[in-house]
């Protein structure tokens, strides 16, 4: 009888996805000097924004929605049937290419041509509207 391979060990064992890992806890050993002060304190958020670089992931960020199945199969087949006409190749790219034009025009009828202020994504109202 062979004996059994021994048991793989997990990296992740041991771990809490609440708390951060104890080396992360740990202050840095040699501090960094301090920046001079700017002259006022919204100079200083404008600075330290420009100065940090922006992260940037491989993919944007995800949104989804609601919609009905007859709908996102005739999306589907519009695409399928027209890529080598239109050149759009992906569900993603179609719907964001669509959004931004009814965007654009929304902004040129109500906000004479220019963007609206941002919104964060748990600011709009969520959930059913009452009466549906």
């Amino acid at each position: 009888m062979s004996a059994r391979p021994e048991r793989k060990r997990s990296t992740l064992s041991g771990r809490n996805p609440i708390a951060p890992a104890p080396e992360a806890r740990q202050e840095p050993v040699a501090a960094a000097p301090a920046p001079a002060a700017p002259a006022t304190p919204a100079e200083s958020v404008t600075e330290q924004q420009a100065a940090a670089p922006k992260k940037r992931s491989k993919y944007p960020p995800k949104v989804s929605f609601y919609q009905e199945q007859e709908d996102t199969d005739r999306i589907r087949g519009a695409i399928m049937h027209t890529i080598p006409y239109e050149g759009v190749r992906s569900l993603s790219q179609f719907l964001s290419g669509a959004a931004m034009k009814e965007v654009e025009r929304l902004e040129r009828q109500y906000n004479d041509g220019k963007p609206f202020p941002p919104v964060g994504a748990r600011e709009l109202p969520q959930g059913r509207p009452m009466g549906e």
